[in-house]
């Protein structure tokens, strides 16, 4: 009996092992485009000279309106680890520099307005120059990153047609080095809703 119990439970993950390699698993990306489900890797971005354009997506079932978003870059020519090595409108991988044909140009999905809900409650609406850190969307994240002191990070994979396409992206803070070499994350504004996102 002890048997037949073991067996079944094995029985039914080979099962699902084998649909999943038969069914690949797909993901929605932005712009309405379907694809299989890829590895991302972090590119960085330094603000001041990138270039956004936005055209209206899906509305959400939250009424919320979902924005599809391109970002155009310069390539960086080393890897952003050290974000130092960034001029202003750059975008690198952590690890390397950009190579010979690669895209420059980001995909994204993005809510039009992060804080509606606050908004239709009567909460206060973060309007400062730094809400994006805490509220991304297409309306503050391009402001943000209008100055070149801003830094952001978004996962990406090469579609293959031309351009990145995100799967996930937040703001970064590079690290301060106190005296003696320490290095902590750079201070974050208190204010309603506020995390520390900071890596």
């Amino acid at each position: 009996m002890k048997c037949l119990s073991l067996a079944l439970p094995f029985s039914l993950l080979a099962i699902v092992l084998v649909a999943t390699a038969l069914f690949p698993l797909k993901d929605e990306t932005a712009f309405g485009a379907s694809s299989f489900i890829q590895k991302s890797y972090e590119l960085r971005c330094r603000g001041g000279g990138l270039k956004f354009n936005s055209t209206p997506g899906r509305t959400l079932a939250t009424g919320e309106q979902m924005m599809n978003m391109t970002v155009d870059f310069a390539a960086g020519t080393q890897g952003s680890g050290s974000y130092r090595t960034l001029n202003p409108g750059q975008c690198s991988w952590v690890d390397r520099g950009f190579r010979n044909g690669e895209p420059t140009q980001i995909r994204l999905e993005i809510v039009s307005f992060a804080q509606l809900q606050q908004s239709r409650h009567g909460s206060p609406v973060d309007r400062s120059p730094t809400a994006a850190e805490s509220y991304p969307d297409a309306q503050n994240m391009p402001q943000y990153l209008a100055n070149s002191d801003h830094y952001w990070s978004f996962w990406v994979y090469n579609t293959n047609n031309g351009y990145l396409q995100s799967t996930s992206q937040k703001y970064f803070k590079p690290l301060k080095t106190l005296p003696g070499g320490v290095k902590v994350p750079s201070p974050v504004r208190s204010g309603p809703g506020n995390v520390n996102e900071s890596f």
